[in-house]
């Protein structure tokens, strides 16, 4: 048996076809449907038999994907003593052999997902796909609320599906009975072959239509809803703040009263006893579950549904961009707007950074404002605000870079000069008060308007060249982050003496 199966898998690797030209075309749907509605579907129903033969809509599907965007195959089969649970043994699950290092093939991938997600997943509830996996991201079907999201780093190009995308099909999906082949929408879903051990016939292909798809309108939910089963099954994003919904299944006697305990890594979620459960940020990274009794006058019988998949965090619904707010100068304060985030974080640490670099103490929870110093003039001043919430992924948005302007003095008074403007006698000059307090005063005397030489002191001694000359002081005030201003006094008229 073994043997026989290493060469099954062998030739199915083996299997590829020359890739046609590129096209923005889609696979020609069925020429009917039934019925608008779409194929109900049991969720994520891993590998549980030995049956490696490739399934016929897994090798439809591949094929189809071959034909419409080139690539090749890796694969259907795979031995049952080979690695770990995979769908693979089952062949229910195909390998597309296209590369992320080519753009031209990056893009038919993305034309092919599109096709296959639309419409919240229509075409994939339709060819009973459970879960795509390409470059180290996944969609599932089950968890659309969750869209596509990162993988764990598997330690391979192959093993993060750089080279090949993977998708994994239900059993009415690998048997062809979904309603892309039949028309016919799956009802009630088997977990198995059709047609054999007493399961319902398998229903034939229907011919292709060359009309564009999609040729009518279907309403597909937004959120997953197992059909009921053997067992009870969950709808709903494992995710922070969503909302778990128990399907019994197919099990429970009829009239039967239903109790509920929902379970976090087995371990029983106090309080969570209703057939719904909000999930909670003591839930991330945990497996959740739901225990259901169904209790009749004949007793009490109790089952377990599958584990949900590691309880993600949740994100923030708008994570907006903060804006600086104030005069962009010396000494000014400004502040940061941290409103419209949504739902409210639980705390926002502020970071205001110089050229992109982390002030030196201006950062901290709630730090709204900051005073601008010398230090910033003429640089880049933008502002880091990072949101926390418990079971929220921690999201930091960054403000635009202002420059910061020197600042201006608010009150420059013209200076006095005091003392006898007589020959002989010593001018003094005051600079008045200014406001700011300026860190320096410079002067330069003028007589009849010109500069006299080395006359910078706040005196000047009248000599007796100056008789009948007009006489005023400058004053040059600096501080730093300022602009340098200069300011002339009124003149007075030198005479002379006694």
């Amino acid at each position: 048996m073994s043997a026989a199966i290493a060469t099954l898998t062998a030739l199915t690797v083996l299997w590829t076809v020359p890739a046609p030209a590129a096209t923005a075309k889609t696979p020609p749907p069925p020429e009917s449907l039934a019925t608008n509605t779409i194929d109900a579907h049991l969720g994520y129903m891993a590998q549980s038999t030995c049956s490696p033969s490739a399934k016929p809509g897994t090798t439809a599907l591949l094929k189809l994907l071959i034909a419409t965007w080139g690539g090749g195959s890796l694969g259907i089969s795979r031995g049952c003593s080979v690695g770990t649970t995979s769908e693979h043994k089952e062949g229910r699950a195909l390998d597309w052999h296209m590369d992320v290092k080519y753009s031209s093939q990056r893009k038919r991938v993305d034309q092919a997902l599109a096709w296959l997600t639309a419409n919240n997943g229509e075409v994939a509830y339709r060819l009973g796909v459970m879960y795509i996996i390409w470059n180290q991201r996944i969609w599932s079907l089950y968890y659309p609320g969750l869209g596509w999201r990162k993988m764990a780093n598997r330690g391979s190009y192959t093993a993060n599906h750089k080279n090949h995308v993977h998708i994994s099909l239900s059993w009415d999906g690998a048997m062809k009975q979904t309603s892309w082949w039949t028309g016919v929408p799956i009802t009630s879903p088997l977990n198995s072959k059709c047609g054999v051990g007493g399961s319902r016939a398998c229903l034939p292909t229907i011919p292709r239509t060359s009309l564009s798809w999609p040729y009518q309108h279907t309403d597909v939910p937004a959120s997953f809803l197992p059909a009921p089963w053997t067992r009870p099954g969950i709808g709903g994003d494992p995710q922070v703040g969503r909302t778990l919904t128990v399907v019994p299944g197919t099990w429970v006697p009829e009239g039967a009263t239903l109790a509920y305990q929902w379970t976090a890594d087995s371990h029983d979620i106090a309080g969570a006893t209703g057939s719904t459960y909000e999930v909670t940020a003591a839930d991330v990274g945990k497996g959740i579950r739901v225990r259901v009794a169904a209790t009749t006058a004949a007793g009490t019988t109790t089952k377990t549904s599958d584990v949900m998949t590691e309880v993600l965090k949740a994100r923030f619904a708008t994570t907006p961009r903060p804006g600086i707010t104030g005069t962009i100068a010396t000494d000014q304060v400004v502040d940061v707007n941290v409103d419209g985030w949504l739902p409210a974080p639980d705390s926002l640490t502020i970071t205001w950074k110089r050229n992109g670099k982390a002030i030196k103490g201006a950062s901290g929870v709630g730090l709204t404002s900051y005073t601008l110093t010398p230090s910033d003039t003429g640089n880049k001043l933008s502002v880091t605000v990072t949101a926390r919430r418990a079971g929220f992924y921690t999201v930091s948005q960054t403000s635009a870079s202002v420059k910061v302007a020197k600042a201006e003095f608010t009150t420059a008074p013209v200076p006095l000069i005091s003392g006898d403007a007589v020959v002989g006698g010593t001018l003094t000059a005051a600079p008045g008060t200014w406001e700011p307090v300026p860190t320096r005063f410079a002067w330069q005397w003028y007589v009849d308007g010109a500069k006299v030489k080395g006359a910078t002191a706040s005196s000047f001694v009248v000599g007796a060249s100056r008789l009948g000359m007009a006489v005023q002081v400058k004053v040059r005030a600096t501080r730093a982050g300022y602009t340098t201003r200069y300011v002339l006094s009124e003149p007075v008229t030198v005479t002379a003496a006694g």
